[in-house]
């Protein structure tokens, strides 16, 4: 009789909150009773108590509806990594806290998260047939990363924590790799991705010219000159580099110039002239955030990309054109009598080589470092050099060499060996691109291959003076832009008709 009664009490109890919570989404009396009585004990928390308390409530509600998202929705997962990655640095300026707040780690574990979403998703995992693993790119991936697996045993690196943290990174990389390629399962999910990450950075880059024409927020003023080292970094000779959302000038400009030849490209080989003019417009706009950042890497960027479209497309009578101009207008910015605009001061400081002092120094650098990488085939470990070296291997040779560019610290951290597999990895990247650039026939898809092999490649020569294929969020489209060339060509509908 007890059992009967309490077995009623349950269902009727169950029933309830169904209603309440599934049924109705707490669109009901009881349901704003159940919020209002939350919220005020919230505030309560906040007030009387500690407000870290109510953050940490909140937090963790925030995490626990990621977490189910990313798993029932892995495509939200997916773009939401995208867009975390604008506002990583947002903690660290709104507090103006001097510790690291460790928000880097957010877009890996969302990687992750979405990584088990999509292999529970048959959908998704079908698309990864055998056409994925042996293809050149996927097999090289995993080289790279059986090479950094094997970099454990290197003798000269004493900290485990610091190859552990940089093998885990590259493994979320090679994780989004395999994501993006099961998820543009079909030529409109392409599309979305190119106009998802064309409005991504414009959002940012239409910030950077905010804070050029505008002026700061009272926040991030107080975070730049809160630090006399950032100071240093972000203020050359008066002129205040614009970082946007970014953690830093360098980055942003990187991800600004990778955008300008990628929406540049897509200018040049647009059919629909309010198209074109988009993008034109765009364009323009993101080489204007490249310059206020007064990254030289990000002007060569531009440079070698325009460059490397040209020999690309040079049957082309619009390439030659174009060409033209670009090379009349370069020359304009070189020899112009204008020496009071910080901002053309800086662009035309790129082509200084080495009277550059910085190229200088980096050179010496690189000869400080040589006789070291001859001895040591496989490098001094992963983490080792420059000031994250100091971080993890403190003492070490390479601790006190800051590399200045991922090809020098490749080959300082790895040895010869890994800078050649990472170059071999890079050449089979633009043998893949230009290769199916050249074979599809639809002019729309070989308008988006020639955008996203140019951004690619100025991303590879940015590599040669700075970490540009490792910041968030440059890395991650890097990594969908490969899948893009492994995926692209599978959807051409013309390539039926020409066979």
């Amino acid at each position: 009789m007890v059992r009967n009664v309490l077995h009623k009490a349950s269902e009727s109890v169950t029933s309830w909150l169904h209603y309440h919570f599934m049924d109705r989404k707490m669109a009901t009396t009881v349901g704003v009773a159940i919020l209002g009585f939350i919220a005020i004990g919230m505030s309560y928390i906040t007030v009387l108590v500690d407000s870290k308390i109510s953050i940490g409530i909140v937090s963790g509600v925030a995490g626990i509806l990621i977490f189910l998202l990313c798993i029932m929705y892995p495509t939200v997962g997916y773009y939401a990594t995208y867009i975390i990655t604008l506002f990583l640095m947002f903690p660290q300026r709104l507090l103006n806290s001097a510790a690291v707040i460790p928000t880097g780690l957010i877009p890996e574990y969302l990687s992750y998260l979405t990584l088990l979403g999509v292999i529970t998703r048959q959908e998704y995992k079908k698309e990864a047939t055998s056409k994925f693993w042996n293809h050149g790119i996927t097999i090289w991936i995993i080289v790279l990363l059986a090479y950094y697996l094997l970099e454990i045993a290197n003798p000269a690196a004493a900290s485990k924590l610091g190859w552990f943290n940089f093998f885990r990174k590259q493994v979320s990389f090679a994780a989004f790799f395999y994501m993006s390629y099961c998820f543009f399962n079909s030529r409109k999910a392409i599309e979305f991705f190119m106009k998802f990450w064309i409005i991504l950075s414009t959002i940012e880059a239409v910030y950077a010219c905010k804070q050029q024409w505008l002026g700061l927020f009272g926040w991030e003023q107080r975070w730049l000159m809160s630090d006399p080292d950032r100071v240093g970094l972000f203020i050359n000779g008066g002129f205040v580099r614009r970082f946007g959302l970014l953690s830093d000038p360098a980055s942003a400009g990187i991800l600004y110039a990778s955008s300008t030849v990628l929406l540049l490209v897509l200018a040049l080989q647009s059919r629909i002239a309010r198209q074109r003019t988009l993008y034109y417009v765009l364009a323009i706009l993101h080489f204007m955030a490249t310059s206020y950042t007064g990254t030289r890497t990000a002007t060569l960027m531009v440079v070698a990309g325009i460059v490397f479209y040209c020999v690309l497309t040079l049957y082309e009578k619009r390439t030659l054109i174009f060409s033209g101009v670009f090379a009349f207008m370069l020359t304009a910015l070189l020899v112009a009598p204008i020496y009071d605009n910080m901002i053309i001061n800086r662009l035309r400081s790129t082509f200084e080589g080495s009277k550059d002092p910085s190229a200088l120094v980096r050179d010496l650098n690189r000869k400080i470092a040589q006789p070291y990488v001859h001895s040591h085939p496989i490098g001094g470990g992963l983490n080792t050099s420059g000031l994250i070296g100091t971080m993890y291997n403190p003492g070490h040779f390479l601790s006190f060499i800051p590399p200045d560019s991922a090809y020098m610290q490749t080959m300082m951290e790895q040895g010869p060996i890994g800078l050649a597999l990472l170059l071999i990895f890079y050449y089979v990247i633009l043998r893949t691109g230009i290769r199916y650039f050249y074979r599809v026939r639809d002019p729309d898809l070989k308008a988006i291959y020639a955008a996203n092999l140019v951004s690619v490649f100025s991303l590879m020569v940015a590599q040669y003076s700075q970490m540009a294929i490792g910041q968030y969020p440059n890395v991650l489209y890097f990594y969908s832009a490969l899948a893009i060339f492994l995926k692209l060509h599978l959807y051409d509908s013309q390539k039926a008709e020409v066979n």
